[in-house]
């Protein structure tokens, strides 16, 4: 029976405490509630996970995790239970992808030789979208962190936040850190920003105020942020970060391309740095806003391919 015939979906949720991971599979979740009666239950593999639940009274329908930590776990339940669908998120590192029934990956994560039949691509990650208008002069910043891809500087990215707030004074912004951030010091501004640590506020905190705001400005690094701003009415930009240096030139990976290409389309928009002297300091940016689009609402295009194949 698929998932559109049953009233009822019991789900174990498959989790390695990693934010960007569980906001995922929460948002496939959340989508999955709008259309069902859902009951989830969180494993956590963040530790040696050794037992999964025990005196089980329903047996779940599915099994879905995100992380490469997971993924032996989740087998084991299913191959002990029998019965459940696997959903992955994200494409396996360790794994055949294969062994799942469903793996939901991004569409810029490329296959080597052939895509096997049981992957639905996605645009980016899967995120909660919302659809309600922004405030009006509200603005959030969420700053990231180091990465394989973009060189984090920190002087660079408080020298670009303190021209925008100049540039942007009747905007409200609040300014958040995240998990990858380093001790971020806080540039001088007019009075027009809040600064908080992502380790002080409430687990939805971000998302709201993202749902709230007339702009989102994240570092380019922050996969997840940038495809979360695009799953709301918000203009998303993104702030300059070079890209990581290799011996012949610039670093080029799936996620710099996949930046490259939504500044481009110009799904969003982006922050350009004007350097002056010999020393090429910081002297202006320049802000390139996005061309006008529609909300990003890839959980509710896969949960409706999902109803139809599970």
């Amino acid at each position: 029976m698929s998932l559109k015939h049953k009233e009822e979906i019991t789900i174990w949720a498959f989790k390695d405490g990693k934010k960007g991971h569980e906001k995922q599979i929460e948002a496939l979740i959340h989508e999955l509630s709008k259309r069902k009666k859902v009951n989830t239950t969180d494993i956590d593999c963040s530790t040696n996970f050794k037992d999964w639940p025990k005196n089980i009274t329903v047996t779940p329908n599915i099994l879905v995790a995100a992380g490469n930590k997971t993924h032996h776990f989740m087998l084991q339940v299913k191959d002990r239970l029998k019965t459940p669908k696997t959903i992955v998120l994200m494409r396996p590192s360790f794994k055949p992808t294969q062994l799942f029934d469903c793996a939901i990956v991004p569409e810029n994560d490329r296959y080597l030789f052939y895509t096997p039949k049981n992957v639905l691509r996605s645009k980016g990650v899967l995120c909660k979208y919302f659809d309600k208008e922004p405030i009006l002069g509200n603005g959030t910043v969420l700053i990231g962190g180091n990465s394989r891809h973009f060189s984090f500087s920190q002087k660079l990215v408080s020298q670009q936040l303190k021209l925008i707030l100049d540039k942007f004074p009747k905007i409200q912004w609040k300014v958040s850190t995240s998990p990858r951030s380093p001790n971020f010091k806080i540039p001088d501004h007019k009075g027009n920003a809040e600064f908080f640590n992502w380790m002080d506020v409430e687990k939805d905190w971000l998302s709201n105020q993202m749902s709230q705001s007339e702009y989102i400005i994240v570092t380019p690094e922050s996969v997840s942020g940038v495809y979360e701003a695009l799953s709301t009415n918000s203009k998303v930009l993104v702030m300059h970060l070079d890209k990581r240096q290799a011996q012949y030139g610039q670093v080029q990976t799936k996620v710099t391309k996949n930046i490259d290409f939504l500044k481009m389309s110009g799904e969003i928009g982006y922050i350009s740095v004007i350097k002056k002297g010999i020393f090429g300091k910081l002297d202006d940016v320049k802000i390139h806003m996005p061309k006008k689009r529609k909300i990003l609402k890839e959980s509710k295009r896969i949960v409706d391919i999902l109803m139809e194949i599970i």
